[in-house]
């Protein structure tokens, strides 16, 4: 049993450091979502306003970290980790969409101003997407209890098994989501009522599919996404 285990952990080691080093290869793809965005809207008529940028970035750390409180309630309540995870994940609809509505209405609701909040909000998800694959290459070479359970909980989640480019590819969709909330939002604030069940109800979508398949689960961010941005371009 013990001899089992040992090359269980010997067998997830391995199969995360192939993960990592190709996943390393991957980051700078990220870096390239909010680029190109940002390009496709300058040669379309919609320069960056960089202060609108800067706000929608800090909007959206402002909703982060309002979920900490929430976080600290959940765990009190000592709750399974499924529950727990899904009601942390299906916070960001209330969070995120009220955040982003004050940071229009006591800014400005004009398209070019509205489209750079949006890609602000955007790109900052990016980097934190970034940030936290980083963490996770740095336990490639751990062999400590901590990073053999984080390891672990990867590998039954699927993730070392995928390709880091469905990242990137959620990235690109899961940013024109929030272009287009934020276009739509500055145009009909009221909207906001259907966005925070609606950007809950995609993130709670994503989290279930993704235990079944990860094509299965872009294409509903892709098509959901798609959808929202184009709907934000054309109002």
């Amino acid at each position: 049993m013990t001899q089992n285990l040992v090359d269980g952990r010997e067998a997830t080691h391995i199969q995360f450091e192939k993960a990592a080093h190709k996943a390393k290869y991957f980051l700078p793809l990220y870096l390239l979502v909010p680029v190109l965005y940002a390009v496709a809207f300058y040669f379309s008529g919609g320069a960056m306003e960089w202060n609108a940028f800067g706000l929608g970035a800090l909007g959206w750390v402002i909703a982060l970290f309002l979920r900490g409180p929430l976080s600290a309630i959940v765990m009190k309540m000592k709750l399974s980790q499924e529950k727990t995870t899904a009601i942390i994940v299906g916070s960001s609809g209330v969070l995120e969409e009220s955040v982003r509505l004050v940071v229009l209405m006591v800014t400005s609701t004009a398209f070019s101003w509205s489209l750079s909040v949006g890609q602000g909000w955007a790109a900052v998800e990016v980097l934190f997407t970034m940030v936290n694959i980083i963490v996770i290459l740095s336990l490639a070479h751990r062999t400590d209890e901590k990073a053999v359970q984080a390891k672990e909980m990867l590998r039954m989640q699927g993730q070392l098994n995928t390709s880091p480019l469905w990242g990137v590819i959620e990235r690109i969709f899961a940013s024109a989501l929030h272009i287009g909330f934020t276009l739509l939002v500055a145009h009909y604030p009221w909207l906001v009522v259907l966005f925070i069940p609606l950007h809950s109800i995609v993130n709670l979508t994503a989290l279930k599919l993704a235990k079944k398949s990860i094509v299965q689960t872009e294409l509903m961010i892709a098509i959901v996404g798609t959808a929202i941005l184009v709907l934000g371009l054309t109002i």
